[in-house]
């Protein structure tokens, strides 16, 4: 079996801005040494699973839609005269030719640009697995099926009439060669690397946890991707506005414009504690060296996961080898076994206590992250998501990642 599998995806901006500070000489480089060179050394998303179907005999690539550097450089060596990455997509679709086409990030097109692609590939499928809205349904609707990373979101997406797989994220087991060895001992007792954004179905609980975590005074890292300030107080001004309409039963117009989307909840900032702490945050092989010398690594799901888990970085971590303490869903014990592989809270209070349990038991905290790491690379490694993935495209799988 092999095809022409072209993915419009996208990497975190902090790791693009990451990767040019360490390579300011690409401006010398071609589109294809360049895309070579961030392909090769980037850990996200977009890479492992390119790198892993083409290690399953899959012709593919991957389109990095919103590294503007990189997408000009097509541009210009193509000599195309639109500067739209819309209009830059779609002529990088028609030059691939591909079989299969997955998009991973949907904010550069629209409903009329899939229609449009169409003709030149067999199969559209696309990937979400975050908060969405109306707009995205629509463009969801467009597409063969979609691929999320919970049965939650799953299930929202049928809801809606969606044809929908679940694959859950993996670990990318080539990075193991990469990391460093732990041997100068561990930065932190705990470690918490991520976003803190504000508002709507993102972080509320996580912000909330970790002020929680904060007040103890315990010896936690953190690595955080913060908002800016003028945001945090526009959404405060979008949250009032909101309330002030549900008083004047005038409720449609919230769910009318998207600008609500962040503002469902009351929006609170940062503490002076935690920006205090914050380190700047960290990205690629870097996080993953992080992981690797702490103890302990906090990870809380979003608002829009629901009941269920799911997220990337219960795979990062117990792939690495780290400890993972997670909050419980329903689903956990469905990818790891919550008694000796991981370890589970169900609020706050009982986080601190398992956290501290942790700390006191040296021993049973070495051989938990052990054997979560046996799991990991057992049955949730990136190469088996991309075999399931293609189980579903042959239509061999209900895709139960």
């Amino acid at each position: 079996m092999s095809f022409r599998l072209l993915s419009i995806s996208s990497m975190y901006p902090g790791y693009i801005g990451s990767f040019y500070i360490k390579h300011k000489d690409t401006a010398s480089l071609s589109y294809a040494d360049h895309y070579r060179l961030i392909m090769s050394e980037t850990t996200e998303f977009a890479g492992s699973y390119t790198r892993n179907f083409i290690k399953l005999g899959i012709e593919a690539q991957c389109i990095i839609s919103n590294d503007r550097t990189l997408q000009s450089k097509w541009s210009v060596e193509n000599k195309l005269k639109s500067t739209r990455n819309s209009d830059i997509l779609f002529k990088q679709v028609i030059a691939f030719k591909p079989d299969i086409l997955w998009i991973e990030n949907l904010n550069f097109i629209n409903t009329e640009w899939i229609e449009k692609v169409r003709v030149w590939t067999r199969m559209i499928i696309a990937y979400h697995c975050a908060p969405y809205n109306e707009t995205l349904i629509q463009k969801l609707k467009k597409v063969d099926f979609v691929i999320t990373c919970t049965p939650g979101l799953k299930k929202s997406f049928e809801e809606h009439g969606l044809k929908t797989y679940l694959v859950y994220h993996g670990f990318d087991e080539d990075l193991l060669s990469r990391i460093e060895k732990n041997n100068d001992g561990f930065l932190h007792d705990l470690v918490f690397s991520g976003s803190l954004i504000t508002g709507g179905s993102f972080h509320n609980y996580r912000l909330n946890l970790i002020e929680n975590l904060i007040r103890e005074k315990i010896d936690m890292g953190l690595y955080l991707t913060l908002e800016a300030e003028y945001k945090i107080k526009a959404k405060k001004a979008i949250y009032a506005l909101s309330v002030l309409l549900k008083k004047l039963k005038m409720n449609g117009l919230t769910e009318r414009f998207h600008m609500f989307d962040h503002a469902r909840s009351r929006v609170r900032g940062y503490s002076s504690a935690l920006l205090r702490l914050n380190h700047l945050p960290l990205y690629g092989i870097d996080m993953y060296n992080l992981f690797n010398r702490s103890k302990i690594v906090l990870n809380m799901h979003i608002g829009v996961a629901g009941n269920f888990a799911g997220n990337m970085r219960m795979f990062e971590v117990t792939g690495v080898g780290s400890c993972l303490l997670t909050d419980n869903k329903h689903n956990m014990k469905d990818l790891f076994d919550t008694d000796s592989e991981v370890v589970v809270y169900n609020d706050p209070e009982d986080c601190l206590d398992k956290f501290r349990w942790l700390i006191e038991h040296e021993k049973e905290r070495e051989t938990i992250a052990r054997k979560g790491q046996i799991h990991a690379l057992k049955m949730h490694t990136v190469e088996n998501r991309c075999n399931l993935i293609l189980d579903i495209i042959n239509g061999k799988s209900v895709g139960m990642g």
